[in-house]
C-alpha cells in the first residue's frame, strides 16, 4: 500500500517540478540555468540524479509487479542511461519538439497498458530530464567568451537560449 502512495507522490512531485520550473525566471532558476549550460559537471550530475531516481523507482517496483517481465521494456532503456553521452544523445533527441510530443503521447498510453506501466515512468522521467537539460544552441553560445562574460553579467538572458530547441 505505501508502494503505491509512493509512486503517486513520485508522479504528482514530478508535475509540481515542472510546473513550478518551466521557463521560470526567479532567482535559483536562473543559476541552475547558467549552471548548466556553463559547467559539463552540472550536467553529468543531472544525468546522474535522473538515473538515480530511476533506480530508486525500478527498485521500489520490483516489490509489487507481478513478474520480473514487467520490468523488462524499461531495464532495456534504463541500461543504456549509465553513460552520460548516450544519456545526453537521448535527451537531445527527445528535445526536438514533435519528439516530445510523440513520445510524451506514447507515455501517457503507456500508463493504462498493464506490463507497461513501469516504460511509462522511464519515459516520463526521461521527459522531465529533457526538458531542464540546456539547449546545444545555449551550450555552443556560453562557450564563446564575450557571450560568457555578458551572462554572467546579465545572467537572466540566458532563458531566451536554454529552451531554444531544435525543429
Amino acid at each position: 500500500m505505501i508502494t503505491n502512495y509512493i509512486h503517486i507522490l513520485l508522479s504528482a512531485l514530478l508535475l509540481a517540478l515542472f510546473m513550478f520550473g518551466y521557463k521560470a525566471d526567479g532567482k535559483r532558476m536562473t543559476k541552475f540555468y547558467v549552471c548548466m549550460a556553463s559547467r559539463h559537471c552540472w550536467r553529468k550530475f543531472y544525468t546522474l540524479v535522473l538515473l538515480l531516481i530511476l533506480l530508486l523507482f525500478h527498485f521500489n517496483y520490483v516489490h509489487i509487479a507481478k513478474s520480473v517481465y514487467d520490468l523488462a521494456p524499461s531495464s532495456v532503456a534504463f541500461i543504456f542511461l549509465f553513460s552520460h553521452r548516450f544519456t545526453e544523445r537521448i535527451i537531445y533527441f527527445l528535445q526536438n519538439r514533435r519528439t516530445l510530443f510523440i513520445s510524451a503521447i506514447i507515455a501517457v498510453v503507456c500508463l493504462f497498458i498493464p506490463y507497461f506501466f513501469s516504460t511509462a515512468v522511464t519515459m516520463e522521467i526521461l521527459l522531465f530530464g529533457a526538458v531542464f537539460y540546456p539547449s546545444q544552441k545555449a551550450r555552443e553560445q556560453i562557450s564563446f567568451p564575450d557571450y560568457h562574460k555578458r551572462i554572467m553579467e546579465q545572467p537572466d538572458k540566458i532563458i531566451f537560449h536554454y529552451y531554444d530547441w531544435n525543429d
